[in-house]
């Protein structure tokens, strides 16, 4: 009976430990989640790029006329061939 109430202690102590350093760890990451894709509403509306077809949030595309570019390589090459 000591044993099991030792295995049951040990666990409720793991556990508090992994709970402690799982709310440490959201703290110093963004929004906490670490890794986590942004969503379309945080990334701003996604355009696609008609050259290599890459999506890219239309803040951040460079824009000639009316296409979005996800580079200026990209640019280049539409503007070669149109």
């Amino acid at each position: 009976m000591r044993f099991l109430i030792r295995v049951l202690g040990m666990l409720v102590v793991i556990y508090a430990g992994l709970a402690i350093v799982r709310r440490l760890l959201g703290a110093f990451t963004p929004a906490g989640h670490a890794g986590q894709v942004q969503s379309p509403s945080v990334a701003g509306h996604l355009v696609k790029d008609p050259v290599c077809g890459t999506y890219v949030p239309e803040g951040t595309a460079l824009k000639h006329g009316e296409y979005f570019f996800c580079s200026e390589a990209c640019r280049q090459k539409f503007q070669l061939n149109h």
